[in-house]
């Protein structure tokens, strides 16, 4: 499923090339608001925007992922990614809820949030071939 020109069945192709336009979206726009914001062009009102803009390719991916599982037609495939997103999800909440009791009472260094995503689909990632076994 990592290359377009490797996948036969129109479903995880859409997706292939959904995922890929919201990824390159999210690194741009995520620099460009780290650009404007940290070196204080951008403040105020147009600061959030543009911090809330930035996320929004996020939403897309996850749209993505909908709109994969709405149109593959294969339900073994459909039943696999979505035990592995089920995966990411449990995987990422028991880390996040370990985490900030870590941080309420021993004190460890903050996770930032914005890790919280990409650790989700790392664990999916992770967890496709382990649930294909």
């Amino acid at each position: 499923m990592w290359s377009i020109w490797c996948v036969s069945n129109p479903a995880q192709k859409h997706y292939v090339v959904r995922m890929l336009v919201a990824g390159l979206f999210c690194i741009l726009l995520s620099l460009a608001a780290a650009l404007g914001i940290r070196h204080g062009h951008v403040t105020g009102a147009p600061a959030y925007s543009l911090a809330v803009i930035s996320a929004m390719p996020i939403l897309a991916a996850l749209v993505a992922t909908g709109a994969y599982l709405t149109e593959e037609k294969d339900e073994y495939q459909r039943t696999l990614f979505i035990q592995a997103i089920l995966a990411g999800i449990g995987v990422t909440l028991a880390v996040t809820t370990v985490w900030g009791n870590l941080e309420d009472f021993v004190r460890v260094p903050h996770l930032d949030l914005i890790w919280v995503y990409p650790m989700f689909w790392l664990v999916v990632v992770a967890a496709y071939p382990v649930v294909r076994l």
